[in-house]
């Protein structure tokens, strides 16, 4: 006879955990792990999986049959509806038999050789996760700042791409949210740099390339730049054609 598949049960340890409304006891912080690194935790996780995948196996089949009939009613080789700007064509497109995108651009025309911007097939091949969550070409044409999340959890790493070399420049930002936002001149990013706890975005910075991603500051300063622990931060593309000089508010922020 075989023996029943039991579910995995968490180890109680109880933690105070402080608030704005008193202190609770809470008996499952422990398997909150942000580094993904602790080996009791990755053990209960990998112990979860395995039930579920043991309760789970006499429907497999009919998953992988489900799976089979969705995928055989999506278009292969789809593509978006191209758009222009500043004298190039946009698009996305999917080829036969991929997961990921493929995002392109053509010069004057749509009969224009292809320029590739991101492959995501290729960037996400031997990930267990790949997501781009935001790109933007710089002002000139010639460069793309994208986010990029390995893991998961929308906490992207900013970096860089030469459009005519195809390389990537030295600059990477890491834990960011996906904005993006060029400056005129093309040298300069605005980004939201997230909080490592909440993962909301905490502060808005200034990167110009080139130079050391620890060391930018925000682009204003007073209150307006200073992180909010509950309010979203968004930051858009302006025209200025000096990023260094002093920014004017648009709207102040509500406490």
């Amino acid at each position: 006879m075989t023996e029943p598949v039991l579910p995995p049960v968490a180890a109680r340890k109880p933690r105070p955990v402080e608030s704005p409304h008193g202190t609770r006891t809470d008996e499952y912080y422990w398997l909150r792990d942000d580094t993904r690194a602790d080996p009791e935790v990755l053990a209960y996780l990998a112990a979860e999986n395995a039930y579920k995948d043991a309760m789970r196996a006499h429907a497999r089949p009919l998953e992988d049959r489900l799976y089979a009939e969705i995928v055989g009613r999506i278009k292969q080789d789809d593509s978006s509806v191209p758009y222009r700007e500043r004298g190039y064509w946009y698009y996305r497109r999917f080829d036969a038999g991929q997961e990921y995108p493929v995002h392109a651009r053509r010069a004057g025309s749509l009969e224009a050789p292809e320029e590739i911007l991101l492959d995501l097939e290729q960037l996400a091949r031997g990930r267990d996760f790949y997501d781009v969550g935001e790109f933007a070409v710089s002002p000139d044409d010639r460069l793309l700042a994208y986010a990029e999340d390995t893991v998961g959890r929308r906490q992207y790493t900013l970096r860089f791409k030469d459009l005519a070399s195809g390389e990537l420049l030295p600059d990477v930002i890491e834990n960011v949210e996906a904005a993006i936002a060029w400056a005129a001149d093309s040298r300069t990013v605005i980004y939201i740099e997230k909080d490592p706890q909440t993962l909301l975005g905490s502060r808005v910075r200034k990167h110009v390339l080139g130079t050391d991603p620890t060391a930018d500051p925000p682009p204003m300063s007073g209150r307006w730049g200073a992180p909010s622990p509950t309010a979203p931060t968004s930051c858009w593309r302006c025209a200025s054609a000096a990023p260094a000089g002093s920014p004017g508010i648009l709207r102040g922020r509500a406490d």
